[in-house]
């Protein structure tokens, strides 16, 4: 969350947190704290520094196992206390909590840096840090806290359309835009020259400053909504295609929760995570070595003359020579020649010309490999990008990934859970190592499912005799394998099925990891409402 977004979330943190009695404070995972309300109604305040973002959240997220040192102290300090205020300087990434402790008339604060994987949770008594969970230079308990040093930013509703022509000139405006404009962070920087580029033509720097405009007159009346390809909650319309949700809380809870169950729950995009980290790396590095053989190939035509005035001064030079000067016939200008010891004169000249045309005839095999390297790389940069956001790349993506092996222990599998449809057996997978289970002692015949683009179980369907079950039945069991996948709560789902005998499982990839050499698709309701 940049600072307009924090400032977005605390309008509605703000109408319902003061007076609100701290019940309880745990932690879901490290860096990230639940913050249990009561203000008239029950309330949950989450705050994630590696995520930088604090709204409200109605998601149920498990506790750590032993809370930690740091989350007993706020306990002991906070629990029971009554909220006061709660406040954000200018834009910044920083939020504070006012606490009293009524019956001990003690008032504490907490300060929130919101700053990514760099953030800080400090607990202050007046200006004294009393803990932090990263005590530092300025954070050390017991001295007395010296806040961050403000960035020396412009405010983005007073910036003049001159600076604003200056910032959008540059190769990246949205960077740019970022950069220089207080409480923009990168995507809203980026919907920003989005939404001016679908205004009325005009001058780009003035449609800009109305798209600002826009943009902050929705801090203080959000108008939420939820990109799903970006994984991103906005507080403002955006240009493209985006979900509409009842609050700015519930787009950053999607935001929070896909982010989380990709991150905490799944067993197959991880590896394929680090798969596509490597060969991006990989290919990046392949990249680099034929672009400077391309360089080193310029110097063809020159290593070609150099053997041409060897073979003109033939009768000059003799075995054991490292360097000669010659005179070019043609120009009458002196040219020193680096000669190999070992060589005689012609051999130089040979070893010349085999090397001028290894580059000749490599050019274009170089060329066309670097070409086909940059799609690869950009392809694997998308599945990348996919996998982030919590969705599988899809399958020309997916061989372009070395087979990954592991060195841990493969769970055993367990048993798949199985149904009959009219008389058809169907089994469903319980985990990657059941799927591969599944997978393995499947015969050719056999239909198989998994919900397309997101993680879920394998899905089998016997056919008996070699015959296809008839529709409903594949209908049906694609409608198993939408209920046990990560997109069971969406109301339409498509389901990728094909007979086993194409379904390819790469050698040494991790469990769970197939591809397909073809393959159909339905849209299902996972409730079995509405099918398509």
């Amino acid at each position: 969350m940049d600072g307009l977004a924090i400032a977005a979330a605390l309008t509605a943190i703000t109408k319902d947190i003061n007076g609100g009695i701290v019940r309880s404070i745990y932690q879901p995972e490290r860096g990230s704290f639940v913050i249990r309300l009561f203000a008239g109604k029950d309330l949950q305040l989450l705050i994630s520094l590696p995520t930088a973002r604090i709204h409200w959240t109605t998601l149920d997220l498990p506790h750590l196992k032993t809370p930690s040192p740091f989350v007993m102290l706020l306990r002991k300090y906070l629990q029971g206390g009554k909220v006061v205020q709660i406040s954000q300087p200018r834009w910044e990434r920083v939020v504070t909590l006012q606490v009293e402790r009524l019956h001990r008339k003690e008032t504490f604060r907490v300060v929130i840096e919101l700053l990514g994987p760099h953030g800080n949770l400090i607990l202050l008594q007046e200006d004294m840090v009393v803990a932090a969970l990263r005590a530092g230079t300025r954070t050390a308990p017991g001295n007395t806290y010296r806040p961050l040093p403000t960035q020396d930013k412009l405010d983005p509703g007073k910036v003049s359309t001159a600076y604003l022509r200056e910032l959008l000139s540059e190769e990246n405006p949205d960077q740019a835009l970022a950069r220089n404009l207080d409480g923009i962070g990168r995507n809203t920087a980026a919907a920003i020259v989005e939404l001016a580029r679908t205004y009325a033509p005009g001058p780009v720097e003035q449609r800009t400053k109305r798209a600002i405009a826009f943009v902050l007159s929705k801090v203080d009346e959000p108008d939420a909504c939820y990109d799903p390809h970006k994984n991103w909650a906005s507080f403002f319309p955006l240009p493209q295609e985006a979900e509409q949700t009842r609050s700015f809380a519930a787009a950053l809870d999607r935001e929070f929760d896909t982010t989380w169950r990709y991150s905490h729950d799944d067993q197959e995009l991880t590896p394929i995570r680090s798969g596509l980290s490597r060969a991006i790396a990989s290919r990046k590095r392949t990249i680099s070595r034929l672009q400077a053989w391309l360089v080193t190939a310029q110097s063809e035509s020159h290593i070609r003359y150099r053997a041409n005035l060897i073979m003109i001064h033939l009768n000059e030079l003799s075995r054991g020579m490292d360097k000669a000067t010659l005179t070019d016939p043609t120009t009458e200008k002196a040219v020193t020649i680096s000669l190999e010891r070992e060589l005689n004169p012609v051999e130089n000249a040979q070893h010349l010309y085999t090397q001028a045309k290894r580059m000749h005839r490599g050019r274009p095999v170089v060329t066309r490999r670097l070409e086909r390297i940059e799609r690869e790389l950009s392809l694997l940069q998308t599945g990348l990008s996919a996998v982030q956001a919590g969705r599988y790349p899809d399958q020309s993506t997916m061989s372009l990934i070395s087979p990954i092996r592991s060195r841990k222990r493969i769970q055993a599998p367990t048993s798949a859970k199985i149904y009959t449809i009219q008389g058809h057996t169907v089994e469903v997978g319980t985990n990657a190592t059941q799927n591969d289970a599944l997978l393995r002692k499947a015969s050719p015949q056999d239909l198989w499912f998994h919900v397309k683009g997101i993680p879920g179980p394998h899905v089998i369907l016997r056919c008996h005799d070699k015959q296809i079950p008839p529709v409903e039945v594949i209908r049906e069991a694609a409608q198993l394998a939408a209920a046990g996948s990560k997109a069971r709560d969406e109301t339409r789902v498509e389901v990728s099925y094909t007979q086993v005998k194409y379904v390819r499982k790469p050698k040494g990839s991790p469990p769970g990891l197939v591809i397909l050499r073809q393959e159909d698709t339905l849209t299902v309701n996972p409730t079995g409402k509405g099918v398509t």
